[in-house]
């Protein structure tokens, strides 16, 4: 705030030969310390209230902004995963066709252990995706939760 002392101590040159002319010695000083921090304080209190607006105005912005920018990633994230484990099912449905090809007759005995493991790799690879995005979101959820009771 070097610019507003500046002002202010020109300010308070004026004010100290009225208050040399009224203020005892002991007084002077007090007085000029004393007006120079009220002066200040409204200063400070007047341009707080004209850009107040202005400024929530700017925060606003930038965490829209934020906001968009952190939804476009997420959104990124979620397709690239979408993509591998929707491939991952279809290979887990093309891999379960096979085994009811075999009960119905058109897939050989020897050809049906390793679809059935190929199937149970798949349906577990999956399930695992599966909970890992659902303990993803319970911790999200936990730590939005204690951080909201702190405050």
């Amino acid at each position: 705030m070097g610019e507003l002392d500046r002002v202010l101590d020109t300010v308070m040159k004026d004010k100290a030969e009225l208050i040399m002319q009224e203020a005892t010695e002991e007084e002077r000083e007090e007085i000029i310390t004393s007006l120079r921090e009220h002066k200040k304080r409204e200063i400070i209190a007047e341009i707080r209230k004209e850009y107040k607006e202005e400024l929530i105005q700017e925060a606003y912005s930038e965490a829209k902004k934020a906001s968009e920018r952190q939804k476009i990633e997420d959104l990124k994230s979620l397709m690239w995963s979408g993509f591998l484990l929707a491939f991952i099912v279809g290979l887990a449905v093309n891999q379960t066709t096979d085994i009811i090809g075999y009960y119905k007759g058109t897939v050989t005995v020897d050809k049906i252990w390793p679809t059935a493991m190929i199937t149970i790799i798949l349906c577990l690879i999956c399930l695992g995706a599966y909970l890992y995005s659902f303990l993803q979101k319970v911790i999200s959820i936990y730590d939005e939760w204690k951080s909201n009771k702190r405050e």
